[in-house]
């Protein structure tokens, strides 16, 4: 991936110096995850949607150990193992959006947060660019040597809060990570003379199967069959 793209990092050393810690991000790409995990110095596994873990790509991921989580309810499963990580010193990267966007970061999950109130984990703000074109949909490849950046912002500290954590608390700091990651991915597009890719296009439906046979021709073949003499079977 790295000798594929032209990716360059910003702000590198303002990662803390170990775990554990929260990477949140725009998602604007299908690469997205694979760069998260690739271009960070630590070990680093992403939560990620449970419809990835089906089929080959299901068992790679589960190999490498990255998180699958249910989006349609609380998965619990998925959250125990996210704290797990975060608590013995892991590396977690979350998209607050839940899904692929313009990267404006307009609206933001409460996941993050409720795992920094949890594990007391750092969270930081990281602004992808590049990883989409304008114009092209959620699943366009940026192109051979494309220029992408990854910009690390400062780590935001989010104290530990003890169970009970109440909806509205959890809801003020998810309201602090989707604002301050915005304000840096507005900072990183000035800095890098890059800016987000807008909308995702629209995917084009798949053109229906084409038919060879032909109307006319299908008919004939229909009435044949229906017309063809039955061969006697004999007796036994």
């Amino acid at each position: 991936m790295t000798h594929y793209w032209h990716i360059r990092i910003h702000g590198r050393e303002q990662l803390p110096p170990r775990g554990p810690m929260i990477l949140v991000a725009n998602h604007v790409g299908v690469i997205d995850g694979p760069l998260m995990v690739v271009v960070h110095p630590q070990p680093a596994f992403a939560l990620a949607k449970v419809e990835l873990f089906t089929g080959a790509l299901g068992k790679a991921l589960d190999y490498v150990g990255q998180i699958s989580i249910d989006r349609r309810r609380a998965d619990l499963r998925g959250v125990t193992r996210a704290i797990h990580l975060l608590r013995t010193g892991g590396v977690l990267t979350i998209f607050p959006e839940g899904k692929r966007t313009g990267g404006e970061v307009a609206y933001a999950h409460r996941g993050a947060a409720y795992l920094a109130m949890v594990t007391g984990a750092p969270v930081v703000p990281v602004a992808l660019l590049g990883t989409r074109g304008p114009g092209h949909t959620t699943g366009h490849v940026p192109g051979y040597h494309s220029p992408i950046h990854v910009c690390y912002g400062r780590p935001m500290q989010i104290p530990a809060v003890p169970w009970p954590r109440t909806k509205i608390a959890v809801a003020e700091w998810t309201e602090k990570i989707r604002t301050t990651l915005a304000e840096h991915i507005a900072s990183s597009a000035e800095l890098t003379g890059m800016q987000l890719p807008g909308p995702p296009g629209e995917r084009r439906p798949k053109p229906p199967r084409r038919d060879f046979l032909g109307p006319r021709l299908r008919n004939t073949i229909r009435r044949s069959r229906e017309t063809r003499p039955q061969l006697p079977t004999g007796d036994r």
